[in-house]
């Protein structure tokens, strides 16, 4: 089989892997759960100059809380610019700055702010943006991935038009399989994304059922004590 031919077959898997690729990123930074990677697109500007948040902070999760991410400055001055940069790539996420007591070792202490990103939770207008927002990537990965395949298969037939029957049929068969894998793989990272968001849906869901039900007893409770306390006027005599 000609050299031109697995070169063909090589860039196909090549450009349906990017595809896939793109869409878990796209996943990644569409929350649910904390997501580090999520932070990659930070831009903070300092002193008038555009840096990437690993230049300027360490950022992380704790193995205790699978909803925040925990981003300490370098420098404390730059806190409010990291701040500032992580509304503009994530407006979502709920900010909270922080204060640790650190003993460096030496006998002495002192205070370092950070800065805390929550998840918020998953109520009935983001359950629809997420959701929205995971098809969307999705059918834009479908089709990048649908119009790869088909440039690739006009192009193989052209190289090949002087190769055997049998080696068409080979070559068939490594085209399909290629494109099986990475359309299995595109399906489970959307799969994947929907459970995830439904399952933070429903978490939400019974979160408000639970607290309507406190509300009610609560309610209830005080209807007693109030009814149990009044008092009747006396008669005048």
């Amino acid at each position: 089989m000609k050299r031109s031919i697995i070169n063909q077959l090589n860039q196909l898997s090549e450009q349906l892997k990017g595809y896939v690729s793109a869409l878990n990123y796209r996943y990644l930074n569409l929350c649910v759960k904390a997501e580090e990677v999520s932070l990659l697109p930070l831009q903070v500007v300092i002193e008038g100059e555009a840096k990437n948040l690993e230049d300027v902070a360490y950022a992380g999760k704790r193995p205790d809380d699978d909803y925040s991410l925990y981003v300490i400055p370098k420098y404390q001055d730059d806190l409010q610019a990291i701040a500032e940069a992580t509304t503009t790539s994530h407006p979502e996420f709920i900010q909270k700055v922080e204060r640790q007591t650190v003993e460096p070792g030496d006998g002495s202490t002192y205070d370092v702010e950070y800065l805390k990103l929550s998840m918020p939770e998953v109520n009935d207008d983001r359950y629809d943006i997420l959701k929205q927002g995971a098809d969307t990537f999705y059918n834009m990965c479908k089709a990048d991935m649908e119009k790869a395949k088909l440039e690739a298969d006009i192009q193989l037939v052209a190289l090949g038009s002087d190769e055997t029957p049998e080696n068409m049929n080979l070559l068939k068969e490594a085209v399909n399989e290629t494109n099986d894998m990475w359309v299995k793989k595109r399906e489970e990272l959307h799969e994947n994304k929907l459970k995830e968001i439904e399952d933070a849906h429903n978490q939400w869901l019974t979160n408000q059922q639970a607290s309507g039900q406190k509300q009610q007893e609560a309610d209830a409770a005080h209807n007693q004590n109030v009814g149990t306390s009044m008092r009747l006027m006396p008669e005048e005599e």
